[in-house]
């Protein structure tokens, strides 16, 4: 006889970078030790892949996962976790207290978890007439052009290179509007070779501030009594 089948409940989450409503239903237990085994692994294609399947099987919407950002599959994760495990999280921690060395525990509730920088604006002047709109780099980017832990600093610059030029949407100056379909990628990333140090620093500056999952914490020794402030940004924060 076939065992019954348990009907899991449904939520609604907006994804992000596109503001499109979608349901999506608990992760179950073997996604569960999916995730698990990725996270604590630290190997970030691992994880991708992990979430990305698992968003892939939740979400009930028919969604493209390789367009969403990785910020979006961050916090897509954190709803998912919320709603399957339970809003709060224990994390351990070392005082840093000089001779103290002990470990406090800390409960994290991830409803309290902020998605910021969802206000950064898309548009950098790198002169005063000549700017780049660009898109949120999408999953499908970032794994084209991702950077391994052993390359050369001239293939990290190379794969950083490919990274910039493949999340614009334009080019522009005071008279007409460049598509970046109408270009190369290649003349693109000629395009910000041309720059100077000045006008790729913009450049450089937009990408380290696209939006993060963020939590300032405050919490006390149990031993010492050394009180502590952090900031716990990335999703592997949340999971220490």
């Amino acid at each position: 006889m076939a065992l019954p089948i348990v009907n899991s409940s449904r939520y609604e989450v907006t994804i992000p970078s596109m503001n499109v409503k979608v349901q999506y239903r608990p992760f179950l237990v073997k996604e569960e030790k999916i995730l698990m085994v990725a996270l604590e692994s630290k190997d970030e294609a691992l994880i991708v892949r992990s979430l990305k399947d698992v968003i892939r099987s939740c979400v009930y919407d028919d969604i493209a996962v390789n367009d969403l950002t990785t910020f979006d599959l961050e916090f897509l994760f954190l709803k998912l976790r919320a709603k399957s495990v339970g809003e709060s999280v224990e994390l351990k921690f070392t005082c840093e207290a000089k001779d103290c060395g002990h470990t406090i525990p800390v409960n994290l509730n991830l409803e309290e978890i902020e998605l910021k920088g969802l206000d950064l604006d898309r548009i950098v002047m790198v002169t005063e007439e000549v700017g780049v709109q660009f898109n949120y780099p999408s999953l499908d980017v970032l794994e084209e052009v991702s950077i391994k832990p052993d390359s050369s600093n001239d293939e990290q610059l190379d794969a950083t290179m490919k990274l910039i030029a493949s999340a614009v949407s334009n080019i522009f100056d005071e008279d007409n509007v460049y598509p970046a379909s109408d270009s190369t990628l290649e003349e693109i990333e000629n395009f910000f070779n041309e720059l100077n140090s000045e006008q790729f620093k913009k450049v450089a500056e937009w990408f380290s501030n696209l939006p993060y999952l963020q939590k300032d914490i405050e919490y006390k020794c149990g031993k010492c009594g050394h009180e502590h402030e952090m900031e716990l940004r990335g999703l592997q924060s949340f999971f220490t």
